[in-house]
């Protein structure tokens, strides 16, 4: 359910893109060794590039500081959601702080760094 939120609502993350084969060289990774070991029924490992995108919004451009926030951003409102479809009850009263939205927008803020060249 988390890789699906995600593909709605994150736009650096890409579902076509996503494995969850557990691949001979990758048995001694964290999230088989912990569902192996441990008993996980869902760990994931979501990696990021230096090299750009290609696909999406991102199509062609380098992955920065703002994009990255942006993915942890939405990560965070895609586990508030899987817990709010885990535990519907639990979310069913009014309330008044949305916390999903206050998310949104705190993650949509800009912060702009400046180069000077002298």
């Amino acid at each position: 359910a988390l890789p699906k939120i995600l593909s709605q609502t994150a736009p650096a993350f890409c579902m076509g893109s996503c494995s969850f084969v557990v691949e001979k060289s990758k048995e001694s990774t964290a999230r088989v060794v912990v569902w192996r070991e441990i008993g996980v029924q869902r760990s994931y490992t979501m990696e990021s590039t230096l090299c750009g995108c290609d696909q999406g919004k991102y199509k062609g451009l380098q992955i920065g500081t703002r994009e990255l926030e942006e993915m942890g951003a939405k990560f965070c409102v895609g586990l508030l959601r899987l817990k709010r479809m885990a535990s519907p009850l639990e979310y069913s009263r009014p309330s008044n702080l949305d916390i999903e939205n206050e998310l949104i927008e705190s993650s949509c803020k800009v912060t702009r760094y400046y180069t000077f060249i002298i």
